[in-house]
């Protein structure tokens, strides 16, 4: 179940971001509003599903590919980072080949748009992970404190 929370997230920002900018976009070309902006928000939905539901598949079966470490070692790359920018470089590249296809018959100019921006994802998703083990670490320092 988390898996697909994970993807409806995703895709729910991909079509709230497709709402902005097709409203910005109709406004600013003079197109009627209403198409536009469900037209935008539904492409965006289209291809933020097309990314992150490989992305997910490929995370899930790294597990069998790379078991989580036991000990962690201090001189390792961590697995965990690893195995999220490997499965968001690779939802990239599949959801990029399969957009790119679809919308301009061309897979590869999909790819390079939609790897890196991936991979900023993954990034700025391993950012939001190490705040909020941060955040959760004071909060219980705090707790503990008071007792």
């Amino acid at each position: 179940m988390e898996t697909v929370d994970h993807i409806t997230h995703r895709v729910t920002s991909g079509f709230g971001c497709g709402l902005a900018i097709g409203s910005c976009f109709a406004t600013f070309q003079g197109l009627p509003i209403l198409p536009t902006t469900i037209s935008m928000a539904s492409s965006f939905a289209l291809a933020s599903t097309a990314c992150f539901i490989p992305e997910r598949i490929f995370y899930h079966s790294s597990f069998y590919v790379m078991p989580k470490q036991q000990i962690p070692d201090e001189t390792s790359l961590d697995r965990e980072q690893l195995r999220l920018y490997a499965s968001h470089g690779l939802g990239g590249i599949c959801g990029g080949s399969i957009s790119g296809f679809l919308y301009k018959r061309k897979p590869f100019s999909g790819v390079l748009l939609f790897t890196p921006l991936m991979i900023g994802v993954a990034f700025c998703e391993r950012k939001l992970q190490n705040y909020k083990a941060n955040r959760i670490r004071e909060l219980q320092l705090e707790q503990d404190q008071r007792k």
